[in-house]
């Protein structure tokens, strides 16, 4: 019976074959958002190297440059301090170079607490430059708390004493400057 529906069918139908119907291949749209994305990384990309030109081009300031630069400012203007503030002064700018340079918390702590921590770490850095750093740090204590004078030569030799100290090749050795 199927086969007769078939043949029903086929002598029914007179047009005879169809023609081909062509489907059209759509267009593919237009990739805005690879568009985006490439044109972000792009940008990305520039910025990033602009950044990376720029810092290069600033010099890095060590710890040394920074301590030899407050030292020379306070060797030229520290005439007009009194004497504790020139001696603090000076002291600051040693224990903070300290700070930048080894780590230790030298400006959080008293010149006792501090030399005890020094030797206590046993900086192989610092172990030599101990006692003209304690020398050091002991006639800043006392101008600024014994009431010491310090005359233009004093002041002088303190500062030479801080910038000997900033200067010496075993200071530099030490982790890294910021």
């Amino acid at each position: 019976m199927v086969a007769s529906v078939a043949a029903q069918q086929a002598e029914d139908d007179i047009r005879g074959p169809k023609a081909l119907i062509e489907i059209p291949v759509p267009e593919p749209p237009t990739p805005w958002m690879s568009y985006a994305l490439w044109g972000l990384l792009a940008v990305l990309l520039i910025a990033g190297l602009v950044w990376v030109l720029k810092s290069r081009s600033k010099p890095m300031v060590t710890a040394e440059d920074r301590a030899k630069k407050e030292l020379d400012r306070l060797g030229r203007e520290g005439s007009d301090l009194e004497a504790g503030e020139f001696a603090l002064a000076a002291s600051q700018v040693v224990r903070v170079f300290i700070e930048r340079k080894f780590g230790l918390a030298a400006p959080k702590r008293t010149t006792e607490e501090f030399l005890h921590e020094l030797s206590s770490k046993e900086n192989q850095t610092l172990s030599s430059r101990m006692e003209p750093l304690r020398g050091f740090l002991k006639s800043c204590d006392m101008a600024k708390f014994a009431g010491a004078k310090l005359e233009v030569g004093d002041r002088g030799e303190l500062v030479a004493k801080a910038r000997a100290f900033v200067d010496a090749p075993e200071a530099n050795k030490g982790k890294g400057a910021t």
